[in-house]
């Protein structure tokens, strides 16, 4: 059984990866669309970090091949988060308010200057204190305990990154973008439940406790 406070430690974690409301908090300055890419690419790498671990460390092969998958995606995320994060709708739009037509003169002027502030605040973009914490805990798990305590993590990874993803795709300023994060959702909720799957699995010995993640 994975240990209550290790799954707490998770959740509280990966929560600062859910709805672009609560990711933009962390820096008003930004967007909504420029928070959910900088939310999403730090839930990313952090799964890549648990998965990482799991390749090497867990023990049971369907645990070893859902964290390859969990790479795979992370790959293939990560690319295309940074190329979304480059584009002028989302690095352009310095306030979460889109300019008024009076301003349109300016817009390019207002563009470099935010593109310029994300530059200079780049630290803000690292994995969280509380993300670092977590992939620590994990990689201190007995080895007994192991895959337990990966499966509670990316149960409760991909419940936050599903809510993440819906907000922006409900939410979103950019059409582009909103179309892009509407089309991850169903692989992301397929991996929610293969992670599910692994815990719930026909004579599984990884019982973990409830991971949700609440918007």
């Amino acid at each position: 059984m994975v240990r209550a406070p290790f799954v707490a430690l998770i959740v509280a974690a990966l929560a600062l990866c859910a709805p672009q409301a609560r990711a933009q908090a962390i820096d008003p300055g930004r967007s909504p669309d420029a928070a959910f890419v900088a939310k999403a690419s730090d839930a990313a790498a952090v799964d890549a970090d648990l998965a990482s671990l799991a390749v090497t460390r867990a023990s049971a092969s369907d645990v070893k091949a859902f964290a390859r998958q969990v790479l795979d995606t992370h790959a293939v995320l990560a690319r295309e988060l940074a190329a979304m994060g480059r584009t002028a709708a989302v690095a352009g739009a310095p306030r979460a308010e889109p300019p008024g037509a009076e301003a349109a003169d300016t817009d390019a002027a207002a563009a470099k200057d935010a593109v310029a502030k994300d530059k200079d605040a780049g630290t803000a973009d690292a994995p969280s204190t509380e993300a670092r914490k977590a992939v620590a805990a994990l990689r201190s798990q007995p080895r007994r305990e192991f895959d337990a305590a990966f499966v509670a993590a990316m149960i409760a990874s991909r419940e936050a990154a599903v809510a993440l993803f819906e907000a922006e795709s409900r939410d979103g300023r950019d059409g582009e973008l909103k179309e892009w994060a509407a089309r991850q959702l169903p692989a992301l909720r397929e991996q929610l439940e293969a992670a599910r799957s692994l815990r719930t699995r026909p004579g599984s010995s990884r019982q973990v406790p409830s991971t949700s993640v609440r918007s």
